[in-house]
């Protein structure tokens, strides 16, 4: 994938001019987007501690794995990253997998109420062609999907989930004990964290700091374009809700290619020069990959040094 997405990029552009685009950069805007970069993960980080409460972690264990979570959700398919953050903090002295997994699950519903939101607003903001708005009814239900578990779980009794934990040991009895115990222990931690959306501080806190990320996010994307002289607030939002869907789960190495290419798709809607926008493209993906490499590298070098 990565290698058609170059030699589609390289027949579609003029390297002259990509040359032109990179060498009138201005290095100040990038700079602050990745100071920007840096604050949306400490926002990230902030906002998981908020779900996986009543657990209680220390700042740099839950930084460290979030860092490396996302840093391997470019590597490897199907968002594995995440299944290994959980790892990382679950066997934390007080942590169970199966409830910081939950947490993350919740932290995904929220990303992607966002998203949602986020589509309406570039939807309404300027003209956009069938092939953003085609998947972009698909994520209006999965939005609709979402707020009605959130609800679910904020209004079932908790009587009804041991009550049905119950009937499932029943109808497990011919398993042996130690499967079943493991089975239902790790399904009860999982409705744990369910129990953050049944109050409302919690809940309030969780969309504030999702509110916050995702202004970060598209702040990032106006930073890389204020780089090559775009100043417009609508197409780093509407950059920001096609890369969160293009690269959901990442069809290459990285993104590489797909990144750069749905960059050119999406600034071409706002007649940016195909040239710019690959430039664009480029700078932003090192903004989100090269900070968040080197931050998680410091952590990992930082807890060997301390033990």
């Amino acid at each position: 994938m990565s290698a058609i997405g170059a030699v589609l990029i390289a027949r579609a552009i003029e390297p002259e001019r990509l040359a032109r685009a990179l060498a009138g950069m201005e290095v100040g805007w990038v700079g602050a987007a990745i100071i920007i970069t840096l604050a949306a993960y400490f926002a990230r980080e902030r906002r998981w501690l908020v779900l996986l409460r009543p657990l209680a972690f220390h700042h740099t264990t839950v930084l460290r794995a979030l860092l490396t979570g996302q840093l391997l959700n470019l590597l490897l398919p199907i968002r594995m990253g995440d299944v290994v953050r959980s790892i990382l903090v679950g066997r934390e002295p007080g942590g169970s997998f199966a409830r910081v997994f939950g947490s993350v699950l919740i932290e995904k519903a929220w990303d992607w109420l966002a998203l949602c939101v986020l589509v309406f607003i570039v939807a309404w903001a300027a003209p956009l062609p069938d092939w953003f708005l085609t998947p972009a009814r698909s994520i209006g239900l999965l939005a609709a999907l979402i707020l009605s578990g959130f609800m679910a779980a904020a209004i079932i009794p908790e009587r009804w989930i041991s009550s049905g934990l119950i009937r499932l040991d029943r109808a497990l009895a011919g398993l042996p004990a130690s499967w079943r115990s493991f089975t239902l222990n790790n399904l009860q931690r999982l409705f744990d964290s369910l129990t953050v959306l049944r109050r409302r501080d919690t809940v309030v806190r969780a969309a504030g700091w999702t509110a916050i990320i995702w202004a970060l996010g598209a702040a990032i994307n106006y930073a890389v374009q204020r780089a090559f002289g775009i100043d417009s607030w609508t197409a780093a939002m509407t950059l920001l809700a096609v890369l969160m869907i293009g690269i959901a789960l990442p069809p290459s190495i990285a993104a590489l290619g797909v990144f750069e290419g749905l960059t050119m798709l999406t600034l071409g809607i706002f007649d940016i020069p195909l040239e710019t926008a690959l430039a664009v493209g480029l700078v932003l993906h090192l903004v989100v990959v090269v900070p968040l490499s080197i931050s998680a590298a410091a952590l990992w070098l930082l807890s060997g040094r301390e033990r």
